[in-house]
């Protein structure tokens, strides 16, 4: 019988053929805990198995850490259409196409960066399910193969799957702070079903490929050791492949220890973090946690990006700066210099900032190692004050270029005021004009 049910989570306890059958109507996972039961028949459940969770005899950390973390599921899997008769199970059910769970991604709009220029997961999908239509990523039900490397690919988590969520990562994560007892997450699919060592936290996901570089390093803040296993080195999903290339650049990028292939051991812990499931901006609080280990080496899995800015052709316009979808760019004063700085941890690399650049003056590219500051200085530039008031208000390079572009010959005084002390400035020229005199600065209402 049930004993807990919040949301879409079940728990069962030791449930019989009958109670498996009555949960099968249930919209959401499921938890099966044995305690005087060595197995139960799951196919009963008529459900896909990344939403069918059983644990035998559990610690009640263990069991509070899972139902954290499927308590932030916001997904589930889909019933795709499949050839074939439909069975009477099916037909009672008022079903007349034959159907099977499948956990394909789906899409979060307002996460989304495709109308930036954002396509990493129309370039990961091996079988190409995944398309972008007006600015919409669509995932072909049919074609997917379940993999999650788009999921991986995403720089923002705009697309989702039932156990590659990073909502439920959060959750989990924020959980360990209250416990102490777990020191090792495991990631797994669901074709592992070994029970968890002293101290680890096995997390499902649809294939360790679907695990991405932003997990792994979130991680590494509040437990001692990650690793990724598949239980089938010739999985067709190619998972091991994948792992193996993240692994190394995680290993070439901190101070760590790997063992075997796929385990990486030497995490910073950082119990006051709270992650927010925000993937970019819980990301970019993992690096900079993690700087005291970091080496400031880096790899093409890891997410970082070089912005080459050419000092020569850059404007200082500000467009990089205004513009940027997740604002990695900051403009700052030193002295009497302005200085454009990129907070790389916040970079995705969508390119927006090369496209809009009126100069072309902008490159991105994958970054091969990692900044040991915060910030990186791209441009820097004269400060130019107001001649009439003394307010700082342009900079030297946009000055000049704006001459350029407006054809304006020799050095106009105007060209060297603030807004506000042009618009008098204009308008004393204007007066002096209409009224033939000089002197404007004297009549009645016209005030310095």
């Amino acid at each position: 019988m049930p004993i807990q049910e919040e949301g879409r989570l079940l728990i069962l306890e030791d449930p019989t053929d009958e109670e498996l059958r009555e949960a099968s109507e249930h919209d959401g996972p499921i938890i099966i805990v044995l305690r005087n039961r060595d197995e139960v028949d799951t196919t009963i459940l008529n459900k896909h198995e990344i939403d069918v969770h059983i644990l035998r005899n559990p610690s009640e950390d263990y069991l509070e850490l899972l139902k954290a973390q499927l308590m932030g599921r916001r997904v589930k899997p889909m019933e795709v259409p499949i050839e074939g008769p439909i069975t009477r199970r099916e037909l009672l059910r008022g079903r007349v196409v034959r159907t099977k769970p499948k956990n394909v991604p789906e899409f979060i709009e307002n996460a989304c960066k495709a109308r930036y220029g954002c396509h990493e997961c129309l370039q990961a999908c091996p079988v190409g399910a995944v398309s972008i239509v007006n600015n919409r990523v669509e995932v072909n039900a049919q074609s997917c193969i379940e993999c999650g490397l788009c999921v991986r690919a995403c720089p923002t988590g705009a697309l989702i799957m039932a156990g590659a969520d990073d909502n439920e990562h959060a959750l989990l994560l924020n959980k360990l702070n209250n416990t102490s007892q777990v020191t090792r997450i495991t990631y797994t699919c669901t074709a592992n079903q070994r029970a968890p060592g002293n101290g680890e936290y096995v997390y499902f996901v649809p294939c360790i490929a679907a695990v991405s570089p932003e997990w792994l390093m979130m991680d590494l803040t509040k437990v001692n050791e990650v690793s990724l296993e598949c239980p089938m080195e010739d999985c067709p999903l190619a998972g091991v492949k994948v792992s193996e290339g993240l692994i190394g650049d995680i290993s070439k990028a901190l101070k760590v220890t790997v063992r075997g292939k796929y385990t990486i051991s030497g995490g910073l812990f950082n119990k006051s973090i709270n992650y927010m499931g925000i993937r970019r901006s819980d990301y970019a609080k993992a690096l900079k946690a993690l700087r005291p280990i970091m080496t400031g080496m880096g790899g093409d899995n890891l997410k970082v990006f070089n912005v080459g800015i050419d000092t020569v052709k850059c404007s200082f316009c500000g467009v990089c700066f205004a513009k940027c979808p997740e604002r990695a760019f900051d403009v700052t004063r030193v002295g009497d210099k302005t200085v454009l700085r990129l907070d790389w941890a916040k970079c995705i690399g969508c390119g927006y900032c090369k496209k809009l650049c009126p100069e072309k003056a902008i490159t991105v590219s994958r970054a091969s190692s990692i900044p040991g500051d915060d910030y990186v200085d791209e441009v820097e530039d004269e400060v130019v004050r107001c001649k009439m008031c003394g307010k700082p208000f342009d900079t030297k390079r946009h000055i000049m270029t704006t001459k350029v572009r407006l054809g304006i010959k020799g050095d106009p005084e105007w060209l060297y005021l603030c807004p506000d002390c042009r618009r008098y400035y204009t308008a004393k020229k204007m007066l002096e004009t209409g009224l033939g005199i000089k002197g404007a600065r004297n009549l009645p209402g016209v005030q310095s």
